[in-house]
């Protein structure tokens, strides 16, 4: 249910406040460049699972039934279990995030304010992937939650501008 209300109040995210928050930040993404970022995001949890996987198996990975191997791994193993539940989530959330951009865009939305909201996107996305591989209390389990309802309430902004546009 929280999730709904973040997309259905990410309309009232001030854009200051994103800039604020991302002024630390050098670099802002165009926002064609940041879903090519975002596909990268989205396989960086399987990339560091495939190299997990060939620690884990001393080299021994089952290329005729991956999952099959990755399930067991998962059950066995917390911090290989987390990485799949990272993938699966931004694999969840890239559509979303992309069809955001593209709607901003095409809809005449400044590439400047696009690329502020979706660096912040990949920003906040990209921190939400090393706080789910490494959390191990609740605190770094709520600061994951937290990256994920800002960078859900980041995507729907874009929406909702794409909308007022």
């Amino acid at each position: 249910m929280i999730p709904v209300v973040v997309a259905l109040c990410g309309t009232f995210l001030p854009e200051w406040l994103v800039a604020g928050v991302m002024s630390p930040i050098p670099f802002r993404a165009s926002p064609y460049l940041s879903l090519v970022y975002g596909v990268a995001l989205v396989y960086l949890p399987f990339g560091i699972c495939l190299i997990y996987k060939g620690y884990l198996t001393a080299g021994k990975i089952d290329n005729l039934a991956p999952r099959k191997q990755s399930d067991m791994l998962a059950a066995t193993y917390p911090a290989y279990a987390r990485l799949i539940g990272a993938e699966k989530n931004m694999q969840e959330g890239f559509p979303l995030f992309a069809a955001a951009v593209l709607a901003a865009l095409q809809a005449g939305v400044a590439k400047d304010t696009v690329s502020l909201f979706a660096t912040a996107w990949l920003v906040f996305r990209g921190l939400f992937i090393v706080l789910y591989a490494i959390q191990f209390n609740a605190a770094l389990a709520a600061l994951r939650s937290l990256s994920f309802g800002f960078s859900l309430a980041l995507t729907t902004k874009l929406m909702y501008l794409a909308a007022a546009a």
